[in-house]
């Protein structure tokens, strides 16, 4: 008698899948193998060298000439402080632009998540500044804020106002250049915002009006515990992303100390001093602090409950 699939025995059932599992896994291998072999060859090889680096002293032209530990890193904790120099200004930048880019964009995401007409065009145009080239975007800034002939200055200006030096003051360059990088990075956290705020069902808004709760409220205690994930990635993601800031100082501030983030002082230390070795000791450095960083901030705000 004939029997179905749904009636086979189990022993039967079971060399069916071996039969077959090991063709499943190698058709997935192959489509995951771009990826492997983007992360092996451009990532974690590069990771390898870095560290290997750090403990020669090393330089493009000359190679690796002498094993000298960590010496390196010694330097850097005790006897660099260009290096606690640069940290400071990258934990300035890094403490400015972070939570500025969360409340800026939990407010536009907030915004661009009604239900009105064009409220499509009005995500594209906040999302637009990410995927324009940041060195356009800087080179333009540093235009329309240049103190002798650039329109920002030109309004102030017709307002019977002094001129204002931007980028050419150090106590107003740091804060230009979170500000350029919130307009040019706050959108991808916009979007972020607005899948996971489409995500919620509007039962649990209906129900938080009929408690009684306000606007505020119902954003307090909704929204933002909905939005814990959403906000675990942006939180880590600005943060990876602001560590490592290097073409708005680059371009516009190369010339102010103040503005020396960490990962322009690594550059300036392997390809304008040719220290290779020790520009990647802080290289190794400032990967161990992201992993730490970013293993804080997932145990924080993570929720098992959501």
């Amino acid at each position: 008698m004939a029997t179905t699939a749904g009636n086979l025995p189990a022993p039967r059932k079971q060399r069916w899948w071996q039969k077959y599992r090991n063709q499943y896994i190698l058709f997935a291998f192959v489509f995951v193998l771009p990826a492997l072999i983007n992360f092996a060859v451009f990532r974690y090889y590069p990771m390898f060298w870095a560290f290997r680096t750090s403990l020669w002293d090393y330089s493009l032209m000359r190679g690796f000439t002498e094993f000298v530990g960590i010496d390196h890193y010694v330097r850097a904790f005790t006897g660099d402080p260009r290096f606690w120099e640069s940290m400071r200004a990258t934990l300035y930048y890094v403490s400015g632009k972070v939570p500025l880019t969360i409340i800026l964009a939990l407010l536009l995401a907030s915004f661009a998540n009604q239900e009105r007409r064009g409220m499509g065009v009005m995500r594209a145009l906040i999302f637009v500044p990410v995927v324009t080239s940041f060195v356009v975007v800087a080179i333009v800034w540093g235009m329309v804020l240049n103190y002798n002939v650039g329109l920002m200055n030109a309004a102030i200006q017709s307002l019977g106002l002094p001129r204002i030096e931007f980028l050419t003051s150090p106590e107003n360059v740091m804060p230009t250049i979170i500000g350029i990088s919130l307009w040019k990075d706050v959108g991808y956290s916009v979007i972020i915002f607005v899948a996971g705020m489409r995500g919620i069902s509007q039962e649990f808004y209906d129900a938080a009006t009929v408690d009684g709760a306000n606007v505020w409220q119902r954003f307090r205690y909704v929204t933002l515990p909905m939005l814990r994930r959403h906000l675990m990635f942006v939180s880590v993601i600005s943060t990876l992303g602001a560590f490592q800031v290097f073409v708005p100082v680059y371009t516009l501030a190369s010339q102010q100390r103040v503005a020396q983030v960490i990962v322009f002082y690594i550059y300036r230390l392997g390809f304008i001093f040719g220290e290779m070795g020790y520009a990647s000791a802080l290289s190794v450095i400032l990967l161990v602090l992201l992993l730490l960083l970013s293993v804080v901030q997932i145990r924080i705000l993570r929720s098992d409950d959501v």
